[in-house]
């Protein structure tokens, strides 16, 4: 292993070295997707003639899967590894201590610190997932929703779910053994009457300090609910994503296709952490993350993603509801 890693390092500056971009590579890391290498661009070398020479590493490395993204104050290169270690929830769970109120799990970040999100954080408050078929959004959704019903007592969580495509999901069946499931949609109809009585509890709640319990309503393919919904669902779920946290409510969506022509741009304005799996295209990824340039199309796939918030790019393996 460290005799690869060392051969890699080299051949990286050696791609860098003959493209006039030389750069050091000063560490490593190896992470359940893939090798992590830190480079120090040298004197005179700038950022973006190292990151437009992605396809060149790539095509040295023999892996089209590499990205060029910065980690700190150093660039890095991440290469996919052959074998991916799976990470769990439980595994995760078990070794958690002290966390914070209102925080779910989500995976393994880059630096190998188990990645969290606290939804009363003005940062998160409201979580997009997106990704194409295979991503593996919907077990990290999942994981998110258990995590939350796991690390809280009844009065504390409740989740509601709007599931167009009627997903048998153990993972739903295992909130209602946890007296965690407040409510099943299905069809519009349902969905509709769900999401305005949600609204009608968010109104009930803006003058309380601290709401509980809090709750998360989790949408399964919204954009196939807008669709069949129409402007009345638009509507419900804008007005939850705006006014939602401070009465400790909490949209958690997933999404094939996160454009602003399908689901508004009002309630794309409204979900600040943004958590993306692999994608078709670089225009997917930039509407999908809401900034150009993170590579999503570049990601491997089966739990494999990003998530953007605040200006901030951290890429993690998402994890496995297990």
């Amino acid at each position: 292993m460290y005799r690869k890693l060392y051969h890699t390092a080299d051949r990286i500056e050696a791609v860098l070295r003959e493209r006039k971009a030389p750069a050091a590579v000063v560490g490593g890391k190896v992470l359940p997707g893939f090798v992590e290498m830190l480079l120090r661009p040298a004197p005179g070398t700038k950022v973006n003639q190292v990151k437009a020479l992605q396809a060149d590493l790539a095509l040295a490395l023999g892996n089209s899967n590499v990205r060029v993204t910065q980690s700190g104050t150093h660039l890095a290169v991440q290469i996919p590894r052959e074998t991916r270690a799976p990470v769990r929830l439980t595994t995760l769970m078990a070794s958690l201590k002290d966390v914070p109120p209102h925080t779910a799990v989500l995976g393994l970040a880059e630096d190998g610190a188990t990645l969290m999100a606290c939804l009363a954080s003005p940062e998160v408050a409201h979580i997009l997932i997106a990704g194409a078929t295979g991503s593996g959004k919907t077990s990290l959704a999942h994981s998110i929703l258990l995590s939350l019903c796991q690390l809280h007592r009844p009065s504390q969580f409740g989740l509601i779910v709007v599931d167009p495509k009627r997903n048998h999901d153990p993972a739903f069946a295992r909130a209602t053994e946890m007296h965690r499931l407040l409510g099943v949609a299905h069809s519009p109809e349902e969905a509709t009457a769900a999401l305005a009585r949600v609204v009608e509890v968010m109104e009930r709640r803006t003058s309380h300090s601290e709401p509980l319990p809090r709750i998360a309503v989790y949408v399964d393919e919204m954009a196939d609910l807008v669709q069949t919904g129409g402007a009345r669902v638009v509507d419900l779920l804008t007005r939850i994503a705006q006014r939602g946290r401070e009465a400790g409510i909490h949209l958690i969506a997933c999404t094939q296709k996160p454009s602003a022509k399908v689901i508004g741009t009002l309630l794309k304005a409204n979900l600040p952490l943004r958590l993306v799996g692999r994608v078709v295209s670089a225009e997917d990824a930039r509407v999908a993350a809401g900034m150009p340039g993170t590579g999503a199309e570049k990601l491997l796939g089966s739990g494999d993603f990003i998530a953007v918030t605040g200006g901030r790019v951290i890429r993690f393996q998402a994890a496995l509801p297990l």
